[in-house]
């Protein structure tokens, strides 16, 4: 991670990418609602966290804020691809990844393809002329898009993709707005095929099952494509 992803930066002072990483992966495990409340809870342990990651300096929440403001679409991807290749070395074997056996005995393995819009609140502010032109924090990472019956004044999609007998984590693509549902499913039907050829799998051994805003029939003609089962659960 330290030699692979290169993140354009002015400065990147005492820090590299691998503490930011660390940092958001002890985040997404917590539980916590959100990064300032995660902050608070980790000043306490601190010196024991950073002693078992063998790192010297914990970066403050602003210089997290400030790095992720710089990280670009190829740094991202090849994140993607490291997290990748340490999930199919160090995860399960064929043996003892789950699977679903039939009345035949023949066995599946089950897939899951979650599509989901998160709703952000943004408050009123004053846009009279003799106040700055109005920036945003979020402006970057929501826009208009359909709320459905949630409140709010922008959305961020986001696209998941999982082995639901293991909950192995395959992607995740999100994009503001209402996102590229279809593109991120080709995208999710590659990272399971890659997955399957790992462990000499076919695809008529997988079932892939759509949720979230894929539950139309339009995604059908996507999976049948990538010639992978599935099972949709249609919200029309």
């Amino acid at each position: 991670m330290q030699q692979q992803v290169k993140v354009s930066r002015g400065r990147m002072g005492q820090y590299e990418v691998c503490d930011f990483v660390l940092l958001l992966l002890a985040y997404a495990v917590s539980g916590v609602a959100t990064l300032k409340e995660f902050f608070i809870q980790l000043s306490s342990v601190e010196s024991v966290v950073l002693s078992v990651w063998q790192r010297q300096q914990c970066p403050v929440a602003s210089t997290v804020s400030r790095s992720l403001s710089a990280v670009e679409f190829p740094a991202v991807e090849q994140l993607r691809t490291l997290f990748k290749a340490d999930l199919l070395e160090h995860g399960f074997d064929c043996n003892h990844n789950g699977g679903l056996l039939d009345r035949s005995g023949q066995r599946y393995w089950v897939f899951d393809v979650d599509g989901t819009h998160q709703v952000a609140r943004q408050r009123s502010v004053s846009q009279n002329e003799t106040y700055p032109a109005l920036r945003r924090r979020s402006q970057a990472a929501v826009r208009p898009g359909y709320l459905g019956r949630k409140r709010g004044e922008g959305i961020r999609s986001r696209s998941a993709v999982s082995q639901a007998h293991t909950t192995e984590w395959l992607g995740t693509f999100g994009f503001a707005g209402n996102g590229t549902p279809g593109p991120d499913l080709d995208r999710a039907c590659e990272a399971i095929q890659h997955y399957l050829q790992h462990y000499g799998l076919s695809g008529d051994r997988a079932i892939v099952r759509l949720d979230g805003f894929y539950g139309t029939p339009q995604f059908v003609n996507r999976m049948q494509h990538h010639q992978l089962g599935y099972l949709l659960r249609s919200r029309l």
